[in-house]
């Protein structure tokens, strides 16, 4: 166990100003490695994706899609071939606004599968964290910004039962996607019960049937070992970047303020993933000593301010700005 090796693969488009706080904290928590795909940057995400390879702190790749192709299933594809990929023991989707809250004592990944036992899927189940009714964007850790969220066993939507699943690279597997790895029934031994003998666990070590589960959370599903918090939103200015970038997956659907409400929820207070933040800052302050990958963060900031601004000052985005600004009256908060 203790020579295995973790790896996160995962898309960006236009995430600059996160991307080091990102990598910081998942080197923190024990991934060996990040394997980042970017495509139609325009904040320098990619050139920050080229510098982290350069150090060391993950692996970047320029993801040249089709005009039908979506960005995240195409990397998921390419990354199969990748030396990351192949050479990984466990490997897993991460977006780069979900942070994994392992609430083990050693609060690591590695404590998690030593928890789980015998597995060849983890399951870790979203906790949707809202903005607080923060407007303005700050360049500022995410986790350190947004502390209130829906609670411990609510699920707000349906939507809001997402997970995201840490599979072991044992060739049991013929592909995955955000949510799951799949296998082909022509490449199982069994094409009639393709997974058959495949041990697929929840966040708190349960088993549950592999050929039942989807891409959410079942019922009794426990967050004991570890949860996802998901930050899907983050301030008014930065989820106005994030809608104007467009969706990974589903590119033609808008996030509007039909996303807004879904994910965006302020219902308690949680700072429990505080407690791995200072792992993360070691981390994070030996990235920034490097002056290049510091400067294109620094333009990165620059470039989501202000395009927050000129989003803002569209006269047909005035009516979505107004209703995300004023859509949190604070009253949830003691809910």
């Amino acid at each position: 166990m203790a020579n295995e090796t973790f790896l996160i693969v995962t898309t960006m488009k236009n995430e600059g100003p996160f991307m080091i706080d990102w990598v910081a904290y998942n080197r923190a928590i024990g991934f060996d490695d990040i394997l980042i795909y970017t495509n139609d940057c325009a904040d320098g995400t990619d050139a920050m994706g080229d510098r982290m390879q350069e150090l060391g702190w993950a692996h970047h790749e320029r993801n040249r899609l089709g005009p039908r192709a979506t960005p995240q299933n195409r990397a998921f594809s390419l990354s199969r071939s990748h030396p990351s990929y192949l050479s990984s023991d466990w490997i897993m989707s991460l977006d780069v606004d979900e942070y994994i809250n392992v609430r083990l004592p050693r609060g690591d990944i590695r404590s998690l599968v030593d928890a789980s036992g015998e597995a060849d899927a983890i399951s870790i189940c979203w906790r949707m964290f809202g903005n607080a009714g923060m407007n303005d964007f700050v360049d500022q850790p995410v986790p350190e910004t947004f502390f209130l969220a829906a609670t411990e066993e609510g699920y707000p939507h349906h939507r809001t039962k997402g997970f995201k699943t840490l599979f072991r690279n044992n060739g049991k597997f013929s592909r995955f996607r955000a949510h799951r790895p799949r296998i082909n029934p022509e490449d199982a031994p069994n094409p009639d019960a393709p997974y058959e003998g495949v041990m697929w666990r929840d966040a708190g070590g349960n088993l549950y049937p592999a050929d039942q589960v989807k891409w959410k959370a079942w019922r009794g599903f426990s967050h004991d070992f570890a949860r996802i918090h998901h930050y899907a939103v983050r301030s008014t200015d930065s989820f106005l970047v994030k809608r104007d970038r467009g969706r990974t997956n589903h590119v033609g659907q808008d996030q509007g303020l039909k996303y807004w409400l879904v994910m965006n929820h302020n219902n308690v207070e949680d700072r429990s993933i505080l407690q791995h933040l200072p792992a993360m800052h070691e981390i994070k302050i030996e990235m920034m000593a490097d002056p290049q990958l510091a400067d294109l963060h620094h333009q990165a900031c620059e470039w989501h301010r202000s395009k927050a601004e000129e989003l803002k000052a569209r006269p047909d985005w005035a009516e979505l700005v107004e209703a995300l600004q004023t859509s949190f009256t604070g009253e949830d908060a003691h809910g």
